[in-house]
């Protein structure tokens, strides 16, 4: 059978790849707040030994850098704003090892702690962020190195050197490992999305199927309820369409079920779910909308559809109905037994002489 789809409707917006950017920034926060911890440890060890070898501005900027990194901690403990907080955290530490390169630190080591900051910055921030205070921080290192004297320490011209070129290394390679990483992570992200699309779409008719309601609008429902519930469900059967198969061939009976996808579409807005269920029979989801208010739209479908005219290939005219069964679900946990219901509703319009709604 070859593979006909309508364009593309509105419900594959629902659809989302949380798990995989869920594991990416689970990297990112894992990366950060080991950072954050051994930073933390390190800066009350140094001063806690060595602040009265400190000068004022190195001591004052490593309590900062330790309350900021605390702060920030507990800050994302109760927002879970990873961003935020490792913009702030890695800006404060670039503030902190400019007042360091500008000190000295003991012994003037200040420029050999200075190597793990890229790694930490991209691994947390990201490529851009991380390349804008990579450059920031090693802007300001040659500034303070090769600048005109403004009272920072002096570094000799061996030591400059080695440390602007290893740095400069450290951040390129950086740069070069989380840039493909990003592009991989998002193709894996691409392929994964496109995968469950195609997993949850039906081939024919280019709208949802069963399994999509089943897998992912329920939980989508689930944790949004105050933007679907309560929503009806329309269970819809195309009337006689066994009989149309047989009359004119499965081909046709693709067209009939093609065309009918295209009125689903049509008519109703684009906020409803449509999804093919199985064979001829359809279910429309309408949010936020009672059994009483989709009994009133389901007619209205039911005679677009009755007034709607097919043409088979020798140019026969014809005309299709369909039946409906309607039920309300107010608790995601009813769906099922919701759906038995509008399942009921359809057998009894079915029985009343289908071309029918009846809501359950």
């Amino acid at each position: 059978m070859t593979k006909k789809n309508v364009n593309k409707p509105n419900w594959l917006s629902l659809i989302n790849i949380d798990s995989v950017y869920s594991s990416d920034m689970q990297r990112k926060a894992f990366s950060l707040f080991t950072m954050i911890g051994i930073s933390i440890v390190v800066i009350a060890v140094l001063v806690f030994f060595n602040y009265k070898l400190y000068s004022p501005l190195l001591t004052a900027s490593l309590i900062i850098v330790n309350i900021t990194n605390i702060s920030c901690s507990i800050y994302f403990i109760k927002t879970g704003n990873l961003q935020v907080v490792a913009l702030i955290s890695m800006s404060i530490v670039c503030m902190m090892f400019v007042a360091l390169v500008y000190t000295g630190g003991k012994d003037n080591t200040a420029l050999y702690w200075l190597m793990f900051y890229p790694v930490v910055t991209f691994a947390s921030l990201g490529v851009r962020l991380g390349a804008w205070l990579g450059c920031t921080l090693l802007f300001s290192c040659i500034v303070i190195l090769y600048g005109p004297d403004f009272g920072q320490v002096s570094y000799g011209n061996v030591e400059k050197t080695r440390f602007i070129a290893s740095f400069s290394m450290v951040f390129l390679f950086s740069f070069i490992g989380e840039y493909f990483r990003h592009k991989s992570h998002m193709a894996i992200a691409d392929i994964t999305l496109e995968q469950k699309q195609d997993a949850y779409t039906d081939p024919l008719t280019g709208i949802a199927n069963r399994r999509f309601i089943t897998s992912h609008f329920l939980k989508l429902a689930q944790t949004r309820p105050e933007q679907y519930l309560p929503f009806s469900i329309l269970l819809i059967d195309l009337d006689n369409f066994k009989s149309l198969n047989d009359t004119h061939g499965h081909d046709f009976g693709d067209t009939v079920l093609i065309e009918f996808t295209k009125l689903l579409e049509s008519q109703f807005l684009a906020t409803a779910l449509k999804a093919r269920y199985g064979g001829e029979e359809f279910v429309v989801i309408l949010p936020q909308l009672t059994a009483s208010t989709a009994t009133v739209i389901a007619n209205k479908f039911r005679e677009a559809v009755a007034g709607h005219v097919i043409f088979t290939d020798d140019k026969q005219r014809i005309s299709i109905t369909c039946s409906i069964g309607i039920s309300q679900v107010n608790k995601v946990t009813d769906y099922d037994d919701s759906l038995k219901q509008a399942d009921e509703a359809l057998y009894s319009a079915k029985a009343a002489g289908r071309n029918r709604v009846v809501s359950n």
